[in-house]
């Protein structure tokens, strides 16, 4: 008898235990391993283009490397690439295809919302910080 609700209440402890821990896992954790994938290619991607971006510009300062009329236009097509809003990037496509099939809001750029909006967000909640700290400065003092 001792054994039997033993056996029960620690079955019970294990369901609760994980309901509340593995909660945050998604139902469907190949489609979002997916999705979690490709932003991440993506992010090397334009770290890439950012970086052989400095690489043919300043490759076209030395004796070695591309001249300067290769490597401008190259530069120049890379930042129409990574910041033009007519053109769409096929990765963007694939990740908002992605997205809806995950069940979440698609985004329109990529460099506008993995990278320029956490940043404003950041010196957002950084100038609030600033206000609440005068504000309790004033009032302190």
């Amino acid at each position: 008898m001792a054994d039997e609700n033993w056996k029960e209440l620690s079955e019970q402890k294990n369901r609760a235990v994980d309901a509340k821990t593995f909660k945050f896992l998604p139902s469907e954790p190949f489609k979002n391993l997916k999705l979690l994938v490709v932003v991440l290619l993506h992010h090397a991607v334009v770290i890439g283009n950012f970086s052989a971006f400095f690489i043919l510009a300043f490759q076209g300062f030395t004796p070695y490397g591309f001249p300067w009329y290769v490597a401008l236009p190259l530069c120049s097509f890379i930042v129409l690439v990574s910041f033009s809003k007519v053109l769409d990037c096929p990765m963007t496509r694939y990740e908002n295809k992605l997205r809806r099939e995950v069940g979440k809001q698609e985004i329109r750029g990529f460099m506008k919302h993995y990278m320029f909006r956490p940043y404003a967000r950041f010196r957002y909640k950084l100038k609030k910080a600033k206000k609440a700290r005068e504000a309790k400065k004033s009032t302190d003092s």
